[in-house]
């Protein structure tokens, strides 16, 4: 990850066209012709595309600021509309550079004077590449125009109408993903190739991530059961091939996250690499000396007891009045993932840790570094290493595909046996009874349970109790990590956990006694004044939940909400040549 800085400007170079009238090669750089002859050069372009696919703690110009985390974080005072809310006149996310550069290695990569096999694996990785950047493009817009060459600058017609193809649809584009992955699973054969590098288990845990994000928003939002069954098959394939090898969940859940050098960790599939001397980050700063926007009362409500039920069961009116009742016999994660006491704050001027929820997140952190760790005030002198793939997201993709599969399919594919290997596998970890699977039912230690948050925010009830707890685990194991909630309730179609006229629980922090605190903390909270779930009026604002959405309710999510819309200055940019680039259809409204 040390070298990101040099290839990004060879790997940039490599794409910019010289002056026609230029036609003696240049002495002091290399042709295209003349890069692609051996695998280090090979390597060396592919590292361009490295901050893209690992993105990790960003960094201290770049930072990650945890905002993309769906509702488990109360995002703003007022809830604004669901983003975005209109057509954008610009939006990053629609670009093909990635595609190029991954269409520009698999035309290289038979030039290389390399063994077959070197040349394989490297059309391998260029086929992954497209397919993944393809599958980024089709769950943000649906219908995007498929590339498969690269394509020189030219004002031919037959290079113009290719450059300035209308959308493809999203079905042609995704079942040219599933070949392109699939040719990799075959062809990127190599499971170590040294520190840092993709290889095949990379690939693998990439493929399950967004093979099982593509199969379950066709099964959800599109209602396309024979296209979601291909693209779960194939993420159940790549799971497998992750799960059979080298890795063993790490010992102790927090040292995927507190950790100077995950070189070693047992776990860890990708991570990226911070230094003193390269690149820094400001993570453990956003969990330790900035002001949080806070978790939600739904998240922290979401973790179990540590008998192994949820809070609510046999107790409908669970109610704690204080943060040791509220932290006290549950899953041992909650205190990983959250300090166990209330860090409230109204006012402009925030204590380190201080939350405007109440809750401080602590996942990043160790609470031991901050009389021993002077970098923790110094933001943007961070060097944790970020986890980018780990064994657990892939178990939990295991579990949750096979359970999709066997609903689909009809055949025996989810049981115990797949829950043993996977979620307690990881409920073993932090000591949490194992989840049991009878007649198709939760069950722990032989009691079959059902969540009663579950039939609130499920009256249709399609969404099953042993579904629920799948997803549960999901959300409790990786909170707060690599923006997978948000994209988890778009592929659920479940954007409407973010309204907060359906789940209140979003809009609400933790249970204080304001004068528990100073004023400088205190200034500015407001609190709802409910002190239990059935109170159904206010009781008093001397003490309550922290209501940091003061505003009016969200309305609930429309289809437009699961797709972006074309930006107007790419439909602009194709008339101005004389074509025209469709905008999306539930935006097709708004124009």
């Amino acid at each position: 990850m040390k070298t990101y800085k040099l290839l990004l400007l060879l790997g940039c170079a490599l794409f910019v066209s010289c002056n026609d009238f230029l036609d003696r090669p240049p002495v002091d750089k290399f042709t295209d012709e003349e890069f692609w002859q051996t695998e280090t050069q090979a390597r060396l372009f592919l590292y361009s595309v490295y901050p893209t696919l690992f993105g990790g703690f960003g960094t201290a110009q770049n930072p990650s600021w945890l905002e993309d985390v769906g509702d488990d974080a109360i995002s703003a005072p007022i809830q604004n509309p669901y983003a975005p809310n209109i057509i954008p006149e610009t939006d990053g996310g629609w670009g093909f550079t990635n595609v190029r550069k991954a269409n520009y290695v698999i035309a290289s990569a038979p030039r290389l004077n390399e063994p077959e096999a070197t040349i394989n694996h490297w059309l391998g990785i260029g086929h992954f590449l497209r397919g993944y950047f393809y599958s980024s493009l089709t769950f943000q817009y649906g219908d995007v125009p498929w590339f498969d060459r690269v394509l020189q600058q030219s004002d031919e017609k037959e290079d113009m109408d290719y450059l300035y193809k209308d959308r493809d649809p999203r079905n042609f584009v995704v079942e040219k993903n599933i070949e392109d992955f699939k040719f990799a699973l075959n062809n990127t054969v190599r499971v170590n190739d040294g520190k840092l590098q993709i290889n095949r288990y990379v690939v693998a845990a990439l493929v399950s991530r967004v093979m099982l994000r593509e199969g379950t928003f066709q099964k959800y939002y599109l209602q396309d059961i024979e296209m979601a069954e291909k693209c779960l098959e194939l993420a159940k394939t790549a799971s497998e091939i992750v799960m059979a090898g080298p890795y063993q969940l790490a010992p102790n859940y927090k040292s995927l996250f507190t950790s100077d050098d995950l070189s070693d960790n047992p776990e860890i599939i990708m991570y990226r690499e911070y230094s003193d001397k390269t690149v820094k980050h400001y993570m453990v700063n956003q969990c330790y000396d900035i002001e949080q926007n806070g978790a939600s009362k739904s998240l922290l409500e979401s973790f179990l007891r540590s008998d192994g039920f949820p809070v609510f069961y046999n107790n409908e009116y669970w109610f704690a009045p204080t943060a040791t009742d509220f932290f006290t016999n549950r899953d041992p994660r909650l205190s990983y993932n959250f300090r166990p006491k209330y860090y409230p704050v109204g006012g402009n001027n925030a204590p380190y840790s201080y939350s405007r929820s109440g809750y401080s997140l602590r996942k990043f952190t160790d609470d031991e570094w901050e009389s021993s760790n002077p970098n923790l005030k110094n933001r943007g002198q961070n060097i944790t290493d970020a986890p980018c793939l780990r064994l657990g997201e892939v178990l939990l993709n295991y579990a949750e595909i096979c359970y999709e599969l066997e609903a689909i399919t009809g055949k025996d594919i989810f049981n115990q046996e797949v829950l043993n290997s996977t979620i307690n596998k990881l409920r073993a970890r932090v000591n949490m009874p194992n989840l049991e699977e009878i007649g198709g039912e939760p069950a722990i230690n032989g009691v079959i349970y059902d969540d009663p948050v579950r039939t609130k925010w499920e009256p249709t009830n399609d969404v099953s109790p042993m579904l629920w707890e799948i997803r549960r685990e999901r959300r409790v194991e990786l909170c707060y990590e690599n923006g997978l909630r948000s994209a988890d309730l778009k592929r659920w179609k479940k954007l409407d956990y973010l309204c907060n006229q359906h789940n209140p629980d979003y809009r609400y922090g933790a249970y204080i006694v304001l004068d528990d605190f100073p004023s400088a903390v205190k200034d500015g909270i407001v609190l709802t004044g409910i002190i239990s779930p059935d109170a159904g009026q206010d009781a008093t604002l001397s003490e309550g939940y922290i209501l940091r959405n003061t505003g009016t309710a969200r309305d609930l999510p429309q289809p437009k909400n699961y797709v972006k819309p074309v930006p107007n200055n790419q439909i602009s940019l194709y008339k101005s040549y004389g074509y025209t680039l469709s905008q999306t259809k539930e935006w097709q409204s708004e124009n």
